[in-house]
């Protein structure tokens, strides 16, 4: 099933579906959109997204376009004419999405397991003590097994998706 997909326009104001394309305002900077490792071609990055677990960055700024924010995808971008009225947009959209929030789903219960697994052992997870320190900037690397398993993760993206697992956890 092909996620609904709203376009926030100046004149909008509902954020209904499960993908939200903010092209509201005045653009940033204009970019390509990189999700699951895709550029797509149907959206322009037109600015960051400061909240969630970002999904997608810019091909040249490297900032996050797209991110998840509870249960909706948000994309900060201006979707083309041509590629939305083809249908282009959601095809695209529900291949790439589908990977990357599977991904995502499964980066945080690999995390959550092991978190768990910890404190049932220990009492206390290691785990989370150094993806903790790491996010405030005490530490500089994360150990091999956790820097295999978040390798692809800027500091940013993994300290939300620490807040997000501490959230599930507690």
């Amino acid at each position: 099933m092909s996620p609904r997909i709203t376009i926030l326009r100046e004149e909008a104001a509902a954020e209904e579906g499960d993908v939200i394309i903010d092209a509201r305002g005045q653009p940033q900077f204009f970019d390509v959109v990189i999700l699951s490792g895709r550029e797509l071609k149907s959206i322009v990055a037109t600015g960051a997204v400061s909240a969630g677990v970002p999904i997608g960055v810019g091909k040249y700024t490297k900032k996050p376009v797209a991110a998840v924010i509870g249960e909706k995808i948000y994309i900060k971008g201006v979707p083309l004419t041509l590629y939305a009225e083809m249908g282009i947009l959601e095809k695209e959209l529900t291949e790439a999405l589908s990977k990357t929030s599977h991904e995502t789903d499964i980066l945080l219960r690999k995390l959550k397991e092991i978190v768990v697994a910890e404190r049932r052992r220990h009492k206390r997870s290691q785990t989370l003590s150094i993806l903790g320190q790491y996010v405030a900037g005490e530490i500089n690397e994360l150990p091999p097994h956790l820097a295999d398993l978040l390798g692809g993760l800027d500091r940013e993206s993994i300290r939300k998706l620490f807040d997000r697992l501490v959230e599930e956890i507690y």
